[in-house]
């Protein structure tokens, strides 16, 4: 199933001619476009035959519409060959580098400095090729000029976010006391600001088009069980002779009107999402031949209308796929029945499941957060499992690499080892406080320890259960996570709970039951969210999710992986922290995810994935900076910086708790 040709016009089907960019980055041929305006007599603006975005009408009308000069550079590069000479330099013969789209002219390297250094040809595009054995297109040369002093735009106002020229900068102007960088800075800033976002739509427009497979799939399933249908219904017929034709006509008619009702819905719904795949792939073509081969200013100027273009396009993808479908049955009827509609037989209904619609959460990401790798580093060379993690500062924390291991160690941000403790236990989980105090827990004699500033251990409490997870909430309270047995299966005697205790030890209550029903199979990890809710994975085989519990053990809501998407292997949950913008963040080990999901346990995205090279992530946590460490089964910690878009200020919306 193909995307859209960038060099064909979507109404006319043709290549394009005098292609037209209009607002929503969808172009056409200027006749084609004025043909349409005509066609539905629109007077001051139209909706796009494409998105149905409203278009305004430039005074000047169709010819108003910016000229598509990227499009124009793609098509004329086949005018470019090695046998091109320059047109200026006639009667003598001098190979062509050049070609300037707006004078439809082939140029030497003198005669095209000559023509580009005349007034009134100085802003025309202009391409070059880099080798003159190539026909490919390598730059696509073009000027910006500030319209009140006619001088070049080399610079970019960081405060305007416009190109402005040096007259700007060094003189008296509405650009007074702003800061400056040099345009090609702020292209790239642009850039960066805009590929993730067309990098999110590359990886969706494959999953839109598997989809629509999908779907045609299911029609063929659909048109096998009809037909299966009127098999029957015929063989049936046949046995009972041309008597109960009639009856059977009549049972074929019902079968072939349901499934003709069925698939007029099912191509209704296809027939939206390809144009939702051409479309968007159009966008996507488009914005991205802009930033390859636009000049600096007009990818500076064009970046804030990109942006708010993706965020449209959302709204233009299918909100919702269709569940089922009703295939038709048919059961024959019994030989001793009284009517000959009874003996013949009768039809009902049998759903079909329908594919998942894929949502674009990649590109709701990239609208919604930025999302930076700070630092990514091993601590072992032997490849093995990071289950605990306890940053002390912004830049140091306590990590725990391998099942069993009785050692932990004090690395920096930049993966540099600073100290390793031992200690005469096995070690399960471990939790930084703000005065440098670390809490163990151990399977080994049911206990935690205490590591002080001094590096001294001391025991802390001793427990009837055997502790896991552990963390502290927003009043000091200590909450650990407790079973009495390894097997992760409850049984019908089992002791499944989440421990509260004061600093001194002493334990306050023990969540197990919300009112006569059991909570907890197999808890792992922990973390109170911004309300003071307790945010647990639950590692019960066949049964993993995410709890969500009040203090007092009351169940809110459970979350046992995104209903809108299919995952690639079974939601498999075990770190999970909550940041105080009410982001609950969780480690997918078995898909190599982090789950970024709201305070109501819906499901918003995938803040990483595979793609950001993270393999079975396990051990998370907050610094005191909102940074978030993460340890997966490689031995490597990787820490991201992650903010909301529009949030003020560098400080990332999570922080410790």
């Amino acid at each position: 199933m193909s995307t859209a040709d960038p060099l064909q016009c979507m109404i006319c089907s043709k290549r394009h001619k005098d292609p037209r960019i209009l607002e929503c980055f969808h172009s056409f041929c200027r006749e084609c476009i004025d043909k349409h305006i005509n066609k539905i007599e629109a007077k001051a603006s139209f909706a796009c035959p494409m998105c149905r975005t409203e278009i305004v009408i430039p005074k000047s009308g169709v010819k108003g519409f910016k000229v598509n000069y990227y499009i124009r550079a793609i098509q004329a590069s086949a005018a470019f060959s090695t046998f091109s000479n320059c047109d200026k330099c006639k009667p003598e013969t001098v190979e062509a580098v050049d070609r300037c789209l707006e004078c439809e002219s082939n140029y030497c390297d003198t005669c095209s400095n000559r023509h580009i250094d005349t007034d009134g040809h100085r802003d025309h595009h202009v391409i070059k090729l880099s080798k003159p054995e190539t026909k490919s297109i390598t730059q696509l040369s073009h000027k910006s000029y500030c319209e009140k002093h006619k001088e070049e735009n080399k610079f970019y106002c960081m405060l305007c976010e416009i190109p402005v020229c040096k007259e700007c900068v060094a003189k008296v102007s509405d650009h007074k006391g702003h800061k400056y960088k040099s345009i090609q800075e702020g292209a790239k800033e642009k850039r960066e600001k805009v590929n993730p976002m067309i990098k999110s739509m590359h990886e969706y427009l494959p999953c839109l088009q598997d989809y629509v497979k999908e779907m045609v799939d299911s029609k063929k399933l659909l048109d096998g069980y009809s037909q299966e249908a009127i098999t029957n219904i015929k063989n049936r017929c046949q046995f009972l002779k041309d008597q109960i034709d009639k009856v059977g006509n009549n049972l074929i008619a019902e079968v072939d009107s349901h499934k003709n009702g069925e698939n007029e819905r099912i191509d209704k719904h296809i027939e939206v999402t390809q144009h939702t795949i051409t479309s968007v792939s159009s966008i996507n073509n488009s914005v991205e031949e802009i930033l390859n081969l636009g000049n600096d200013a007009e990818v500076v100027l064009m970046c804030q209308r990109v942006q708010n273009r993706f965020k449209h396009v959302d709204k233009e993808i299918p909100q919702s796929g269709l569940k089922s479908c009703k295939s038709t049955t048919f059961h024959v009827g019994a030989d001793d029945a009284q009517c000959l509609e009874d003996m013949v037989g009768y039809c009902d209904d049998t759903d079909i499941k329908m594919p998942f619609l894929p949502l674009p959460w990649g590109l709701r990401i990239a609208l919604q957060f930025d999302v930076q790798l700070l630092f990514s580093f091993k601590v072992s060379e032997v490849m093995d499992t990071i289950h605990a993690i306890a940053p002390i500062s912004d830049k140091e924390a306590w990590i725990c690499c391998g099942w069993g291991t009785n050692q932990m160690h004090l690395f920096s941000n930049k993966g540099v080892k600073l100290r390793t403790q031992k200690l005469d236990i096995q070690i399960d989980d471990i939790h930084g406080r703000p005065n440098g105090e670390v809490y163990i827990s151990s399977y080994d004699g049911k206990k935690l320890v205490k590591l002080d500033q001094d590096l001294n251990v001391k025991d802390f409490v001793k427990l009837n259960w055997y502790p896991g997870g552990i963390t502290f909430t927003k009043k000091n309270q200590l909450l650990v996570c407790a079973v009495d047995s390894y097997v992760t299966t409850r049984g019908q005697a089992s002791r499944r709970m989440v421990i509260r205790m004061n600093e001194a030890g002493q334990i306050l209550d023990q969540i197990e039951e919300d009112g006569c029903q059991e909570i907890f199979c197999a808890p792992y990890r922990l973390h109170q969210n911004m309300l003071g809710d307790i945010c647990v994975s639950d590692r019960e085989e066949n049964n993993v999710r995410i709890t969500t519990l009040s203090t007092q053990g009351v169940v809110k809501h459970y979350y046992r992986g995104p209903s809108e998407i299919a995952l690639k292997k079974p939601f498999n949950p075990f770190g999970v922290v909550a940041d105080k913008s009410g982001n609950v963040l969780v480690a997918d080990w078995s898909n190599h995810a982090v789950h970024l999901l709201d305070l109501s346990g819906q499901f918003i995205g995938f803040l990483l994935s595979e793609k950001d090279g993270i393999r079975g992530p396990n051990a998370m946590a907050l610094d005191k900076e909102g940074h978030l460490w993460v340890g997966d089964t490689k031995s490597t910690v990787w820490i991201y910086k992650y903010a909301r878009k529009g949030e003020n200020g560098t400080q990332s919306p999570s922080t410790s708790q």
